[in-house]
């Protein structure tokens, strides 16, 4: 099976339209996965496919018709039986019910903007969106026969985002390679019965709100930070040390959450500033406010001196409207640090991440037009609109972020993917460093909006 996983040994293959082989093997692996995992025996397995399912090449040919042979191919090979057969019901994936019937193939799609009846066969639904996550309107994993490339939507609401004709789609083996390499870390996770957990059980499928490699992975990259820092200091390492446990009381730590595991292992440092014009939090601007039971505040991890921005959009009747990074019971706190924070969650939610992070800059940036986030949108730019984008409106969220997942569904990037970029700008020389630490100050990050470096603060797509 290795042979079909999306490696560095084995990267995309060049074929004609869609790779069927590779993405058949790989769903069907996903299929097996998340069988066996929740306490199911293969021998009970209804390997049956799709196209045996729906009657084969005699009740199938009208809408053979309107594929390609590929995805001909494709459904000819992947796994469909256990969807109509399962007792109890059994998801594909956590947002993919699986594979659509014929009759919903080409429901739900939004046309491009050069479509109409006579060629509305080339965005096919190829999954169905899990209803049980609540969202208005669900469809699924849209499937381009021109590209032979594929975007997953939530919601028919994502189709003005996903189809601006600005969005990436990607072949469809590396969103289910990245389907895999979610259960592979346990950020998806296949239960049996015997769960009693808080969370909400898509049969079967929970996601826990991290992992332990999601610790393990954000501690090697701050490792490898302070290590890049520190071999770079001119002259001997200061003797006084900071630590990450050091931005909140010990007593405010619960040792079962992200932040507590982090927090407290990460290593000593013997410098101050950990990135430009930042260093580690003295101070926690929302630990007055309340929440609800079993839901975590932000955690400032590292500050600036200044204040953060006040990002605003501007309403219907003309007028200039405050918009917060935070929720709406947050906004009673209005001057808090600019900084990295590790973001508000829930972690028994249906979006429950609690390693997701959001660095807010004392400006706004993007107006110069060059600062995106991964998904090649400016900052800024309205995604729903279709065509070239208008002049971006500067944000002071927005670096870093991944902008329209083809993943996860609202999660805030990774804070692990925001410290190995650090450390790779310090190891790559694109960062200085200090007496102090990391040199610059905090008008550095204004990089991120020039026409030479902007792509050094983009971060690939990822979940």
């Amino acid at each position: 099976m290795s042979q079909w996983r999306v490696t560095a040994e084995h990267p995309l293959r060049e074929v004609d339209g869609l790779d069927y082989e590779r993405c058949a093997a790989l769903h069907n692996l996903i299929v097996e996965r998340g069988w066996t995992a929740s306490g199911r025996s293969l021998s009970d397995l209804d390997r049956r496919t799709w196209w045996e399912c729906y009657g084969g090449d005699a009740e199938l040919l009208p809408h053979a018709a309107k594929l390609s042979p590929s995805v001909v191919a494709f459904l000819k090979t992947a796994w469909h039986g256990y969807a109509s057969t399962a007792q109890p019901p059994h998801a594909f994936f956590r947002y993919l019910a699986g594979l659509c019937s014929p009759n919903d193939l080409w429901e739900n799609v939004n046309y491009g903007k050069d479509e109409d009846d006579s060629n509305r066969s080339r965005y096919v639904t190829l999954y169905m969106a899990n209803w049980a996550l609540g969202a208005s309107h669900p469809l699924g994993l849209v499937f381009d026969e021109q590209t032979f490339t594929a975007m997953q939507h939530i919601s028919i609401h994502d189709t003005s985002v996903t189809m601006n004709g600005r969005q990436i789609w990607l072949p469809l083996e590396l969103i289910l390679e990245g389907f895999l390499d979610m259960i592979d870390q346990g950020k998806a996770l296949a239960v049996d019965s015997s769960y009693n957990g808080k969370q909400e059980r898509i049969e079967p499928w929970i996601m826990p709100s991290y992992t332990v490699s999601d610790v393990d992975e954000t501690l090697e990259a701050f490792d490898r930070l302070a290590r890049a820092v520190e071999t770079r200091m001119p002259g001997a390492a200061g003797h006084e040390t900071h630590r990450l446990s050091d931005a909140i009381e010990s007593s405010a730590l619960s040792p079962n959450t992200f932040a507590g595991q982090f927090l407290v292992r990460a290593r000593e440092i013997c410098f101050s500033q950990i990135a430009p014009g930042l260093r580690i939090a003295r101070q926690q601007p929302f630990t007055s406010i309340d929440t609800e039971e079993g839901k975590l505040r932000p955690v400032l991890l590292f500050e600036s001196s200044q204040n953060a921005y006040q990002d605003t959009e501007r309403a219907p009747w003309g007028a200039e409207v405050p918009i917060s990074p935070f929720p709406w019971h947050f906004q009673a706190i209005t001057n808090y640090p600019a900084g990295l924070y590790l973001t508000e969650t829930d972690p028994d939610g249906v979006h429950p991440f609690e390693d997701g992070c959001k660095l807010i800059l004392p400006y706004a940036i993007g107006r110069n037009g060059w600062a995106r986030t991964s998904d090649g949108a400016l900052f800024g730019e309205k995604t729903h609109a279709e065509g070239p984008t208008a002049s971006p409106v500067p944000r002071s969220t927005r670096l870093y972020q991944q902008g329209f997942n083809h993943f996860i569904e609202t999660h805030d990037v990774q804070l692990k993917h925001v410290l190995s970029r650090w450390a790779e700008m310090v190891e790559e020389g694109k960062w200085t460093v200090d007496v102090d630490g990391v040199a610059g100050g905090i008008q550095k990050w204004r990089e991120a909006d020039t026409e030479d470096l902007w792509q050094d603060y983009q971060l690939p797509i990822s979940w």
